[in-house]
């Protein structure tokens, strides 16, 4: 990096590290005890006891070795629970057998390093990807723009949930690919192992179905693939996923995990294609029933659909090509998924396609410079007129982003610093 980079890379850690601060005075509302953590959160008091199970003191190594391997919740992937108890260890450490009269401390240090540092990591390396800190405004101004979206907001406020290390593992594939370049060779492969742990922590990986295939073509085209060399490049990659999958979830050695996971899958995949409920209106299929969660936790539909403008001029003009169009062929399966074939609508599964996409608010003017208007891209004026507009557009949702009464950041911190008091008197 120049000088110039390095500085404005500097801001934007410096922001993360801001808001990762900031986050920790509502992280530590909410869970005072155990007892609190049922009444204030749904998800963190069934993934809980599972960490303090891998935390409490064993009898033997035998013992110890299954607490920490066989760890029962085969929901989530072995990552999500390993980050988890070294997230609390120091605790343990500290604490010995008591650790577990330090609820508190425990779930914010969970909520902290397992939802909010991954995924502010992510965010930084998305930034970097489509600015490579060139511009100080646009690398600040897209940090701060990606940091104020009300899903990762909520993600990051009394949420430990494994989405976070889901959203890096996939982050991690295109830089990866990005570093790799077509040369095939171990950043590709680094890539691969990024892809084996999105699959094995939440299942994002399997959506990179169209993006290596891509990948390999857009390297044949380019003359630095054959079609024998691609064929044996592609069973590489998918053999070392495979083998990254399975080191990373070390609990598959074991038959009867093995059995618990596919019970459990099985019946998630039920759940999530028909619902909770029977003939339920909220669990009808198709982008209409998406409108609520994606127009309330990810902008207004227009705005939505600058962003996919924005992408798709980018996979077709502008620095960052190869990349747009490996994040086009990675969303475009995984949002067929979820509009067509996921009844249950949380807005956190859409995190993996959204937190790529986001990173392309700034594509728009200068893709359509060097696209539309070759000519002309040297004249100032209209440069200065896209960005203008396309800034004006991005102030507009990050006010609303600010300001909703339900979604909005003001509203997701002030709920998160009012929870423990709404308890307080019962506990």
């Amino acid at each position: 990096m120049v000088r110039d980079q390095k500085r404005n890379g500097f801001w934007v850690l410096f922001l993360g590290l801001v808001c990762f601060a900031a986050l920790i005075f509502p992280n530590a509302r909410g869970a005072q005890s155990e007892k609190m953590l049922l009444v204030t959160s749904l998800d963190e008091p069934v993934t809980y006891p599972h960490v303090v199970r891998m935390l409490t003191p064993a009898r033997d190594f035998k013992d110890l070795f299954s607490r920490w391997i066989i760890y029962g919740d085969y929901h989530y992937g072995y990552p999500f629970y390993f980050f988890s108890a070294l997230a609390v260890l120091p605790v343990r450490l500290i604490y010995g057998g008591q650790f577990t009269n330090y609820t508190a401390v425990n779930l914010l240090l969970l909520r902290q390093l397992v939802s909010v540092l991954p995924m502010l990591a992510a965010m930084i390396f998305w930034v970097y990807e489509q600015t490579r800190f060139r511009s100080l405004w646009q690398s600040v101004g897209l940090t701060i723009f990606m940091f104020i979206v009300p899903a990762i907001v909520r993600n990051h406020i009394q949420w430990w949930h494994p989405d976070a290390l889901s959203v890096l593992s996939v982050t991690l594939v295109f830089v990866f690919l990005r570093r790799d370049d077509f040369r095939f060779g171990r950043n590709f492969l680094f890539a691969a192992v990024a892809c084996g742990l999105a699959v094995g922590i939440k299942l994002a990986g399997v959506f990179f179905v169209l993006t290596i295939p891509y990948y390999l073509l857009a390297g044949m085209l380019q003359k630095k693939l054959t079609l024998r060399q691609a064929m044996g490049k592609a069973l590489l990659f998918t053999g070392v996923a495979l083998l990254a999958l399975v080191v990373s979830n070390p609990f598959l050695y074991n038959a009867g995990a093995r059995q618990e996971l596919i019970r459990i899958q099985t019946e998630k995949t039920d759940v999530l294609g028909s619902g909770y409920e029977d003939d339920s209106p909220y669990y009808q299929k198709g982008p209409a029933f998406w409108n609520w969660t994606l127009s309330t936790w990810y902008g207004h539909p227009f705005f939505l659909t600058f962003l996919g403008l924005s992408l798709v001029a980018g996979c077709v003009w502008g620095p960052n090509r190869q990349l747009n169009r490996l994040i086009l062929t990675y969303i475009i399966p995984q949002a067929v998924y979820l509009l067509w074939f996921v009844a249950v609508k949380p807005d956190h599964y859409w995190l993996p396609v959204m937190v790529p996409l986001f990173s392309t608010a700034f594509t728009f003017p200068q893709a359509l410079a060097e696209g539309w208007f070759p000519r002309l891209s040297r004249w100032p004026l209209l440069q200065r007129v896209l960005w203008v507009v396309s800034v004006v557009i991005l102030v507009a949702q990050g006010v609303s982003f600010l300001l909703r009464p339900y979604s909005g950041v003001v509203a997701q911190v002030q709920n998160g610093m009012r929870i423990e008091e709404m308890f307080s008197q019962t506990w």
